[in-house]
């Protein structure tokens, strides 16, 4: 049975990791609504609105079956069923990372409530390694997929966030302070990293970077949104959550 990555380039991994990756940009497509709804029936439909953003015409029914079929060349083991009213991927959807992912962040989300950090992070960590760029890099985002694409986004962020309070609250601040600056490179105005950065450098004795740092988030929200930060700049001395409010 083939493993389907999704979460950066698209790749098909047979059982003895050879490539059956599609490669033209209609054929992705395709395989990336299957795979996404792992064992589930995709109707024509759907495959239409995602490759031509249109109600099906017979012609472009045709084209599909067309796709269909090479798919199908290229997978081989009769994975793509024929399935009123479309088609369906018959693999079990542990094989799709896209799929995975989420269900790893939900089990970590559980440990953090439970107050197991360091059980949470360790599932994080092996979610975050399953990507290796944006999700769905190399498709072309149609109607259908594009929101597939950004709910994937928004949970990696998530799981980064969640990834760095477990660590904080470990009390591995001055192990997170680089990745968290390079997290608030990539997402200026995210306030969650911003106030994971100050608290780790805070908690290492570095006050004054931590004040530079929250000084230059104020500066830039006030610029780009016309606001304030939502927190205080924390006290090494006073257990609190990273990016909420924090009253002395």
């Amino acid at each position: 049975m083939p493993d389907f990555k999704l979460l950066g380039p698209t790749e098909v991994l047979d059982g003895d990791g050879h490539s059956r990756t599609p490669g033209g940009p209609k054929l992705r497509q395709v395989l990336a609504l299957l795979a996404l709804n792992a064992g589930k029936v995709v109707s024509v439909d759907v495959f239409v609105t995602e490759l031509w953003g249109e109600v099906a015409k017979k012609a472009e029914i045709k084209t599909l079956q067309t796709h269909i079929y090479h798919l199908r060349q290229v997978l081989a083991g009769g994975i793509v069923a024929t399935q009123a009213p479309g088609y369906a991927l018959r693999v079990d959807p542990h094989r799709v990372d896209a799929l995975v992912f989420p269900r790893l962040v939900d089990r970590a989300a559980e440990h953090q409530q439970a107050g197991d950090h360091r059980a949470a992070e360790l599932v994080l960590r092996d979610a975050l390694a399953m990507w290796t760029g944006p999700a769905l890099a190399d498709v072309r985002l149609g109607p259908v997929l594009a929101p597939y694409a950004t709910a994937l986004h928004e949970r990696r962020l998530r799981a980064q966030e969640m990834h760095m309070d477990a660590r904080i609250s470990l009390g591995l601040h001055g192990e997170v302070i680089e990745e968290l600056r390079m997290l608030v490179a990539a997402h200026p105005l995210n306030e969650n990293f911003h106030a994971q950065l100050i608290t780790a450098l805070s908690h290492t004795g570095r006050r004054t970077d931590a004040r530079h740092a929250y000084e230059g988030l104020r500066a830039l929200l006030h610029a780009e949104l016309g606001v304030g930060p939502s927190f205080a700049i924390p006290d090494p001395h006073v257990r609190s959550h990273p990016g909420k409010e924090i009253r002395r």
